[in-house]
């Protein structure tokens, strides 16, 4: 299933591994740190300037990567809520 995350992009369901919630990612040092880390990386795709609400972390497992490594992994920013992004997903089940 095909998920849109805003600003024309659309992951593959399958390849999601996280939602995060900008309020999550800033409140908690782990989390904030991870988002760090995948962008020193260079692993984000792309930037939303204008309010940011959610990032979204997939691997393509479709092309042999490993999960676990961290140069198979994107980042994603999203102007839309986590929590709209997982109804997305749970009410087209």
């Amino acid at each position: 299933m095909i998920i849109h995350i805003g600003d024309n992009i659309a992951l593959l369901e399958s390849d999601i591994v996280a939602i995060l919630d900008i309020d999550t990612v800033l409140e908690s040092e782990d989390n904030y740190n991870l988002i760090q880390n995948l962008i020193k990386k260079d692993c984000l795709v792309n930037y939303t300037n204008d309010n940011i609400k959610s990032y979204i972390i997939t691997s393509d497992t479709s092309k042999g990567n490993y999960k676990g490594r961290l140069n198979s992994y994107k980042l994603y920013t999203s102007n839309i809520s986590s929590t709209s992004l997982l109804k997305r997903i749970y009410t087209k089940e």
